[in-house]
């Protein structure tokens, strides 16, 4: 027997203005741990999967479900997901280890377990000598591994990738 999925798409659909077609009744299945890609031409609806897992899109009919529970309704800081995007969204004012413990700090951590989680994301993504960089400062790679720093140092349930080696360094 399958194990239950932590991810599932019911039947969704998205349609935006206009009546085009996003998502066309999709059912997919994830199940913790698995890692899946989703491959296909542009306009065909990757991203727009991403953004309905992660909250940042309603689907126009169909359900999003998460460990069995009906995740549809709730707003995307609501729901256990990180996203990485194309476009990083670093905060230029801040440093490395600011960006990166962004979030840890609207969750009010204490101090010392931001630094620590800050440096443990920082050197699972090889970055950890970068800690007082600029954002300015970095290569495309880099910054797009600041980025999966930021999305992971959460430890969210699901974390979602969407061009995820669009800026690999050589």
């Amino acid at each position: 027997m399958a194990p239950d999925p932590l991810v599932r798409l019911q039947a969704v659909s998205k349609i935006f203005p206009g009546g085009i077609v996003g998502l066309d009744a999709v059912d997919l299945d994830i199940i913790s741990g698995e890692f899946i890609t989703l491959l296909g031409p542009s306009g065909c609806g990757k991203t727009t999967s991403l953004r309905v897992i992660a909250g940042f899109e309603s689907p126009s009919s169909g359900k999003v479900l998460l460990d069995g529970r009906d995740i549809t309704a709730l707003r995307p800081f609501d729901r256990p997901v990180n996203t990485v995007f194309q476009d990083y969204a670093l905060f230029p004012h801040m440093n490395v280890a600011e960006n990166v413990g962004f979030g840890l700090s609207l969750r009010k951590l204490s101090g010392a377990e931001q630094a620590k989680r800050t440096g443990e994301a920082l050197d699972m993504v090889g970055l950890a000598d970068k800690l007082g960089a600029r954002v300015s400062e970095l290569s495309g790679g880099q910054r797009q591994r600041v980025a999966l720093a930021r999305a992971i140092v959460c430890e969210p349930r699901v974390l979602l990738l969407d061009e995820p080696l669009s800026a690999l360094d050589a």
